[in-house]
């Protein structure tokens, strides 16, 4: 998931809307439907994508990193009480 770094999650997200969008209204404005399905496709897969990362997979890994952080105090403490 790790994939377009150069960008933030946030602004992947709107650009694959956006460019499902314009995929969207080319479908309607143009004759060249092969390519528009294909594009269509592809913005849909990357905007849905985006969109999971966004909603379910970075707030995830913060929950995890938090849980991580926690379980690693819990053990030291343990730690230092067994040691005493």
């Amino acid at each position: 998931m790790t994939r377009f770094l150069a960008i933030s999650s946030q602004s992947q997200c709107w650009l694959f809307h956006t460019a499902l969008a314009l995929n969207i209204i080319g479908m309607m404005l143009t004759d060249l439907w092969l390519p528009m399905v294909v594009g269509t496709v592809i913005s849909t897969y990357l905007s849905v994508d985006a969109w999971v990362r966004l909603r379910y997979v970075l707030p995830l890994k913060k929950e995890l990193r938090l849980l991580q952080h926690e379980l690693e105090t819990l053990r030291q403490q343990q730690y230092n009480q067994n040691s005493n």
